[in-house]
């Protein structure tokens, strides 16, 4: 849900919209070119229908996004901000927060080409983070890519847990995104070099350091380039980093040029935060 501009009789006006980190990851992909397909847990009701509706729409197979009939679907109120957008999560035991090993269907995993996966994956339960290593692991010992967004949420776990879990998984990935604030909060990292040698000498592959209205900064082991952010008329940051994720795993899939894939990935999330939510504004190739 995402709040209007202006206010009905006084009141916040909301309307419904669609996010979710890896779920606007993914449909970004969808959006750029990519076969996408989901892996998470709903409840049974209206936003998990609306959710399924959504994800046949971007051509996502939600086939294997479990149904849990005692949870309800994670709900998000959000205030939008071109910069600093604020929050109230309605999610605590949510279907996703039960999703458990025995339902991680392991040959999808290996099946893929990226397995992508976010800190807010890792810390919405203990259930679900048991469930993201063993995907991780699996994919690392498949021919599949593995990518880790950071997405710290201060509201989810503390800095402690959090950055004990993400040195873990970042150990597994292979593509590695983190926004200028959390690799500050999370590490004491200040500059988009100390992140990328921070995480390349975790075992990145690639590291993508994002600075929002400032660009990214794109590293390996062998260069490190500056992506400069593309033309925007900033409206909501909501989507930002994940629809920049989604777009440059995309392109890197279909190319193998990380530096294509983020130029490419710096329009779309340019374009993402020059319109209200999360999902809509994400342009299509």
């Amino acid at each position: 849900m995402v709040r209007q501009p202006q206010d009905i009789e006084g009141r916040p006006a909301y309307v419904q919209g669609f996010g979710g980190d890896t779920s606007t990851a993914i449909i970004a992909a969808a959006r750029q070119g990519a076969r996408t397909a989901y892996l998470s847990a709903v409840g049974d009701d209206m936003f998990a229908r609306a959710l399924r509706d959504l994800w046949s729409r971007e051509g996502v197979d939600h086939s294997h996004v479990l149904t849990n009939r005692a949870a309800e679907t994670g709900v998000c109120f959000i205030d939008p901000d071109p910069k600093d957008r604020q929050f109230t999560y309605a999610r605590k035991g949510s279907a996703a927060a039960s999703y458990d090993l025995p339902n991680l269907p392991e040959h999808v995993v290996e099946e893929a080409a990226v397995l992508h996966l976010s800190g807010i994956t890792l810390g919405i339960s203990p259930s679900m983070r048991a469930s993201a290593f063993t995907a991780m692991e699996r994919a690392n010992t498949a021919d599949t890519l593995v990518s880790l967004d950071l997405n710290f949420r201060p509201k989810l776990w503390s800095a402690f847990e959090a950055a004990g879990a993400l040195t873990k998984a970042a150990g597994k990935a292979d593509i590695l995104f983190a926004s200028d604030d959390e690799a500050a909060a999370l590490f004491e990292l200040t500059s988009p070099n100390d992140v990328a040698s921070f995480f390349l000498d975790l075992g990145a592959q690639i590291v993508v350091a994002k600075s929002g209205a400032d660009g990214a900064s794109l590293a390996t082991s062998t260069t490190r380039l500056e992506i400069p952010p593309a033309p925007s008329n900033p409206v909501d940051s909501s989507g930002a980093g994940d629809s920049f994720a989604g777009a440059f795993l995309a392109w890197f899939v279909e190319t193998g040029d990380a530096e294509f894939a983020a130029e490419k990935a710096a329009v779309v999330a340019a374009a993402a935060v020059s319109g209200l939510g999360a999902v809509e504004p994400i342009p299509r190739r």
